[in-house]
């Protein structure tokens, strides 16, 4: 592994995982943004390609530039910016893709310094719509390591109850799907992935 705080997987995400990561997507309003963070080489990215409906746009945000030139060969179609995820509010306004309603991340926040896990947060506190959601999963074995707790409580005290899924075991290494959705203004989030997980919620 070439840098291991820049390149989080382990090993390739499984279709198992990425489906879990996705799960919603299909139901967003045209107008609306996906945004992946840390795309890497597209494992989710695919994934989200064949969930996205007419009309939403995507953009991802890769800090590697040789993903993201491996990113724009394989994903034509979709939009990818060569930045930091500490950025993404720039980068947003920049393509004029507000309102962001889905982020999705595979990020390695267990192992990122926490002056970036902060700059990261900041951003999603900038990008993310009231209603919208934020995605990102941890790999079982690393849940407890101190900056994954960090990042949880961190996370918890800005956008409110977390949801985590049963582990996915069908990838490699095992992996907990991670939701948060930002407080609505209204009581009505249609336009919004949902942020139930079929079990497994975990409070912190």
């Amino acid at each position: 592994m070439k840098n291991p705080k820049s390149v989080g997987a382990i090993a390739p995400s499984s279709a198992q995982l990425a489906d879990a990561m996705v799960r919603g997507i299909s139901e967003l309003e045209p107008g609306s943004t996906v945004l992946e963070l840390g795309p890497g080489t597209g494992a989710f990215t695919a994934a989200i390609r064949d969930s996205l409906p007419a009309g939403v746009h995507y953009v991802g945000i890769e800090i590697e530039g040789r993903f993201v030139d491996l990113l724009r060969e394989r994903f034509p179609g979709l939009e990818f910016a060569h930045g930091s995820a500490a950025n993404a509010g720039r980068i947003v306004d920049e393509r004029g893709r507000r309102p962001v309603r889905c982020v999705i991340s595979g990020l390695p926040f267990a192992s990122l310094p926490v002056e970036i896990q902060d700059g990261i947060v900041t951003a999603l506190l900038d990008v993310l719509e009231p209603g919208a959601v934020f995605r990102t999963f941890q790999y079982v074995h690393a849940y407890r390591l101190p900056k994954a707790v960090r990042f949880r409580k961190q996370m918890g005290e800005l956008f409110g109850r977390l949801e985590r899924s049963k582990p996915v075991l069908r990838n490699l290494p095992p992996a907990y799907c991670l939701t948060w959705q930002r407080a609505a203004v209204r009581s009505s989030s249609q336009d919004s992935v949902t942020a139930h997980e079929p079990s497994g919620a975990d409070g912190q």
